[in-house]
């Protein structure tokens, strides 16, 4: 227990580091080419913030634990939307500040319900399959070729840094400390299974979600702090989409029927309607300040915060 405990300690903490400047040096080669901070947001720190989930995800297939993948997709993504949205509306509505977001974002709220829904009928079929994982490589490839087409900067806002020398370099070696680290964090989890015999899915919901979402909600709570709201709601939706359709393709392609192995929907059905109605409710919020500046409410960021801790009865 106490191996186990320390590898997940030290995997969260290399995670935090690692991300962090998995997503400093991906931002700056990106600026290089002229993408739009929101084009920034929704792929390239979004991508960054979603690798630990690739990886541990990449990890757990190995191992044929396929429910604990679908756990640590779900809990991802409301702890999103619950925690880090919720962390990041509590903030501004302490120091009494408006929120308010480009009317651009509205498409690309609707590529994020369209998301969800497709999430939810593949989770609801058959979320081990080949052709289920085709699908959702498929639709995240359309998605950032849409992003990209509506995503590119004016010629003048193109960043040529020549300050920062060997990014390449170092955003290898960010990406090297990321895979220990999603490898600790799976090592860990699996020893807490093995040793409390809980399920897969309560596993896969709190300690691959919440230790992989950490990036997240570092880099939002941070981006918050200095009034960069559009790149939040950008990496949410981003990661969200990202996790969705990149991190469940992952067990389709290994094409293992085992990992389907006590396998049920009923079980995680009133988690996918929580994942749903939460990303429902940002969606609208977030549609609402496109058309007016709004007080960040208190009352808004504790339904969100909230709502993580509800569902993990449910997970439970």
């Amino acid at each position: 227990m106490i191996i186990a405990t320390f590898a997940i300690v030290l995997g969260i903490g290399l995670i935090w580091v690692s991300a962090e400047k998995l997503e400093k040096y991906s931002v700056l080669t990106a600026k290089q080419f002229g993408f739009s901070p929101f084009f920034i947001g929704s792929t390239v720190i979004a991508f960054g913030t979603s690798a630990p989930e690739m990886l541990t995800t990449f990890f757990v297939s190995l191992e044929n634990k396929g429910s604990m993948v679908i756990g640590n997709v779900i809990g991802s993504n409301v702890a999103n939307l619950s925690l880090v949205f919720g962390s990041m509306l509590l903030i501004i509505s302490l120091k009494k500040l408006k929120i308010s977001q480009e009317k651009s974002i509205k498409k690309n709220l609707l590529i994020l319900i369209i998301s969800s829904l497709l999430v939810w009928v593949v989770i609801a079929t058959e979320p081990f399959n080949i052709i289920s994982s085709l699908i959702l490589l498929g639709t995240l490839f359309l998605v950032i070729l849409f992003w990209y087409k509506n995503g590119v900067a004016e010629e003048e806002e193109l960043v040529h840094d020549t300050e920062h020398k060997g990014v390449a370099f170092k955003l290898f070696i960010s990406l090297v400390f990321l895979v220990f680290a999603a490898y600790l964090i799976t090592f860990g989890a699996n020893q807490i299974l093995d040793k409390f015999n809980l399920g897969q899915l309560f596993i896969g919901y709190t300690v691959l979600a919440i230790g992989t979402s950490l990036p997240e909600i570092a880099a939002s709570v941070s981006l918050a702090l200095k009034g960069r709201y559009e790149t939040v709601s950008g990496t949410l939706i981003g990661s969200n989409i990202f996790n969705g359709l990149c991190v469940l393709a992952i067990p389709g392609l290994f094409m293992r029927p085992e990992m389907s192995v006590g396998w049920s929907y009923l079980e995680w059905s009133p988690l996918l309607f929580i994942l749903f109605v939460i990303t429902f409710i940002f969606a609208s919020y977030i549609f609402l300040i496109t058309k007016k500046d709004r007080i960040a409410s208190v009352l808004l960021s504790l339904l969100f915060l909230s709502s993580y801790f509800i569902s993990l009865y449910f997970a439970y």
